[in-house]
This record gives structure tokens, sequence and C-alpha cells, in this order.
């Protein structure tokens, strides 16, 4: 019996799932209506979808919020299908869509022409919307990843065309780097940081736009993984046309979906909700690539990716307005890579609950508080990557990159083991070096993010790491 909850107050997660479905619900008539007054050109079968992951994305935020979001999801569907019909009526010519891009790129910019157009009508309803309810420093954020989307689209566009008439296909670099922008993840995201109202996220952003760029790769990656068929048909290029098999394609998006998912886990763990809801975002495109293709969603039933069949992770709610304290202090520098005061890391660290060993099972990735000390600067030159605790007589201490980037365990210092020790008070699972007089103590800043210190025979001067766990067990060996 679970008796961690009061009497009648029903699982978090189904409230979730309860305030998902009701903003959806309650959306969908209104997402319809706009679409039909506006004339849009997007298939209304697709309200549904689009209001149901919409309001996943931020289940704690008001329908309202969750409707603008909608509206915004559906008119990156429209001008896709503007510029995937240069033919249609009232087109004047092969440069039309592109003259439409133009007049796109003057409203972001603030310029309304008073067009007819009702894909620019919606768009200066959108923009007006996340200028009147949104922060205005990140407006421009969201302001010039659209930009971006409208760049990359006009890309695939001008590819398409290219390859249409015999042109070749484009570099995978390139491929990649518009593909990323035109998928509308980070459309998604940064319009949901301007509408959230979260104390401090404009100091977060390095490293949640870095998770965000691996974010819109993987979800590049997966979408032309599913819908490969169809874009053939269709005379698209995807990145299975420019050099990749499948396997490297799912390999690669794999990947990305780790590196994203590892650089939020301290942002999450501290329950900031503009990583919450990148995380969230990251997990619905990918579990929907998984089982079918968005945009043919009433097509024929097709096989699941490889992978697909993998648990989905569960991803936290954010708190109301998570407490500046030291531990959110020391989550935010272990999640940008910055350095923290070590007369403060010594208080946390006699603060923060031992481990126990079986928290420690699985890979860690590590890094340090600092770069100015001897230990810091051996680390880095043997471009220490992490730690592998198998069990509490097998750990890799030593993970380290290669110049391939791929991960190794160097052993020429030996392995170590898992032990009880008691240290400054406190008895917890410690890591004691086979061959070397060093003991690596840990505490639990959150279940995936831990404060360490180095203790080191004849070393005057403790050295403090942190250890960030590996979500979903992989790193590329």
């Amino acid at each position: 019996m679970d008796t961690s909850r009061p009497v009648g107050h029903p699982p978090r997660e189904i409230v979730s799932i309860a305030d998902t479905c009701s903003a959806a619900l309650q959306n969908m008539p209104r997402l319809e209506n706009w679409l039909k007054r506006l004339g849009l050109p997007v298939d209304p079968a697709l309200v549904p979808l689009m209001c149901l992951q919409t309001a996943f994305f931020t289940p704690w935020l008001p329908p309202g919020t969750c409707l603008r979001m909608s509206r915004l999801t559906v008119w990156l569907m429209a001008i896709d299908n503007v510029l995937d019909a240069p033919g249609a009526p009232g087109s004047a010519g092969p440069d039309w869509p592109l003259a439409r891009v133009r007049d796109w790129h003057r409203i972001l910019d603030g310029h309304d022409a008073g067009s007819d157009d009702p894909v620019a009508r919606a768009l200066v309803e959108i923009t007006g919307d996340l200028h009147r309810y949104g922060r205005p420093e990140l407006v421009a954020v969201w302001r010039e990843s659209m930009h971006r989307t409208l760049t990359g689209m006009r890309r695939e566009h001008e590819a398409t065309r290219t390859q249409a008439t015999g042109g070749g296909a484009p570099r995978l670099t390139d491929y990649l780097r518009h593909g990323a922008w035109s998928i509308g993840v980070e459309q998604q995201v940064t319009a949901l940081w301007a509408l959230l109202d979260e104390p401090g996220l404009p100091r977060r952003l390095p490293a949640l736009r870095g998770a965000l760029r691996q974010a819109a790769v993987a979800i590049r990656l997966l979408n032309d993984l599913r819908g490969h068929r169809r874009e053939q048909r269709e005379g698209k290029p995807d990145v299975l046309g420019v050099g990749l098999t499948g396997q490297e394609v799912y390999e690669r998006a794999d990947a990305a979906l780790g590196a994203c998912r590892l650089a939020l886990a301290p942002l999450t763990a501290a329950g900031y909700g503009s990583a919450v809801a990148l995380e969230r975002v990251v997990l619905w495109h990918a579990r929907m690539y998984h089982r079918f293709d968005p945009v043919r969603p009433g097509g024929a039933a097709t096989a699941h990716l490889p992978g697909g069949t993998a648990r989905t992770p569960s991803v936290p709610q954010p708190r109301e307005t998570p407490p500046m304290g030291t531990e959110q202090e020391v989550l935010d520098a272990i999640a940008s890579g910055g350095q923290y005061d070590t007369t403060k890391l010594a208080e946390l660290f006699d603060r923060l609950e031992p481990v126990d060993t079986a928290l420690l099972i699985g890979t860690w990735r590590g890094g340090g508080f600092e770069d100015s000390s001897e230990n810091a600067a051996l680390l880095a030159k043997m471009r220490w990557y992490g730690k592998r605790f198998t069990d509490a007589d097998h750990v890799e201490p030593l993970l380290c990159r290669a110049e391939d980037g791929t991960v190794h365990s160097y052993t020429e210092m030996g392995l170590a083991s898992l032990r009880e020790v008691v240290h400054r008070g406190k008895q917890s699972t410690a890591m004691v070096y086979d061959q070397l007089p060093v003991i690596d103590h840990f505490r639990r800043l959150t279940d995936d993010v831990l404060l360490c210190v180095m203790d080191k025979k004849g070393d005057p001067e403790d050295f403090y790491f942190h250890l960030t766990r590996v979500p979903d067990a992989g790193v590329r060996a």
C-alpha cells in the first residue's frame, strides 16, 4: 500500500494527465475556429494532436497559454504546406513562396504591411500575443529562432527544387543545420520560455540553448527516419538521402537525445520549468516518431523505429518558484559549466545527505568547479569524461574521451571499489582506488546529481567535482 501521500490524493502523474486532457479538450474548438477564421492551409483533423501535444508540454500552465502554443505549432505546419505547394492557385511563378517568406521575416521584425495572406495574418496575431504576454528579453530569443526557421525552410525548398532539376543533394552538415532549424522544436520551446514566469531564466539560457540544439538535431533525425518513404515520394531530400544509413541516423538521434537530457539533468532536478518544458517537448516528439508519422497520422500503421519499445523516462513537474539556495546555485553552476566557490562547496557538502551503493550504479558524467589546480589540469589533459559503477567491486573511475569522441576506460591508474567510509562525521558509500591513495566521497544533490570531493593522501587541498547520471545507460564507446 502506498502511504507516501494522503488518502484520496491521486498520484502526481495522474493529475498531470488529467490537466493535459482537460486543457486539450478546452482548446480544440478554439483552435479549429481560429483555423477556419483565418483560412490556414492545415488539415483540421490535426487539431486534436496539436492541442494534446502543447498541453502535454506544460500541463501546469493555463489553457490559454497552451492555446497560444497550439496556434504557433499550427502556423509552422501551415508554412511548411505553403512552401511544399509552389503551384497553388494564385501563385506567381516559382519564386512566389520565397516572396512570402520575406514578408514573414518583416512581420517578425514588427513591420505589418496589412497583407491578405492568411499565414501572414496568423503570424501577426501570434507575434502580438508573444509581445503582449511574454518577457521582452526572451521574446527576442524566440524571434531569432523564428527567423532561423524561415531560413531553414527556404533552404529546404531550394534543395527540393535543385534535386527536382537534376542537381545534387545538400551536404550532410548543411542539411542538419538547416533541418534542425526547420523542424519546429526550437520555436516551440523558446516561445514557452518567453511565456514562463520563472525567476532568473535568462541566466540559465546558455545551458538551456545547448540542450535545445541537441534536441532539435535529434528530432530532425527521427522525423527523417519515420517519414523517409513519404518524403522520397514527394521528392524532398532527407538525411537518408545525403549519406547516412537508417541505423546511423538512429544512433545519432539517440546520442543527441542523451546529450540533451544530460545537460538538462541539473536544471530539471532543481525544478526549473524551462528545463522541464524542454524535456517534455523532446520526449513527446521522440515517442511520437517512434510510433507514427504525424504529417500523415491517419495513414497505414508503420513499424516502430529501432529502440521504440524502450521505457519512456519520467519527467518531473516544475516547482512554482525554486528557492535560490546554495543547492540551486550549485546546480546552475553545473548546468552552465561555470565555477563555484570552494568554501561554499565545503559548507554545502557537509549539509547534504550521504549516498548508498544502489544509487551509484550506472554511468555518470563528471566535471569540476575550477580549472586552476593540479588535479583539474590533470583531468583536462586526460579528457576525463566521468565514472562507471558496475557494482561494489567493479568501478571504472576514469572514463575518458578519445580524439574521435568515443569513451574508454583509462586503466593505467587502476580500477576502484565502493566501500562504506565515515568522512566528516557521516557514513556514506565512497569510491576507493585499488592502486592509489585516493578516496572519492559523494553526497546527494539529487538522485541524478552528486557533489563529490577527492581526498588524496598528502594533498592538503580537497578537490571538489560533480557527477551527473547519464540517462538510459549509454555513452558511445
